[in-house]
């Protein structure tokens, strides 16, 4: 199950790219419910698939759902972020800066940022 979440690292992103599933499917049974009166065999046909590819869709999201996670907060913007324990970095869900969980669990900078005065810089 593992290998099924490679590209989430955090609940966020999670629930923001399987929603499309939700919206593709909910869009698809819309147009299978027209299409019922309008052509049934089609229509059928449609809306059976868009509730099958729902019903996979909240399969799938149950799955990724399991994996534990725990609360860091990103040292750029101290956003809490919902990161999985298997994670060792991140995107931040906010400020989308790549944030990397040390070895104590915490979130680090992945990158210093200039802290120098504004008004000792060049114009």
């Amino acid at each position: 199950m593992a290998s099924l979440k490679v590209e989430f690292a955090t609940v966020r992103e999670l629930e923001k790219k399987t929603s499309q599933i939700f919206v593709y499917g909910g869009s698809g049974l819309a147009l299978g419910i027209v299409f019922v009166f309008i052509f049934p065999p089609i229509g059928i046909v449609i809306a059976a698939l868009s509730l099958i590819a729902m019903l996979g869709g909240m399969i799938y999201v149950g799955m990724l759902g399991k994996e534990a996670s725990h609360p860091l907060f990103c040292p750029y913007c101290s956003t809490k972020n919902d990161v999985y324990a298997s994670r060792r970095e991140f995107a931040c869900d906010i400020c989308h800066r790549h944030v990397l969980v040390n070895e104590n669990g915490e979130a680090v900078m992945a990158e210093e940022i200039d802290l120098t005065p504004r008004h000792n810089q060049p114009k």
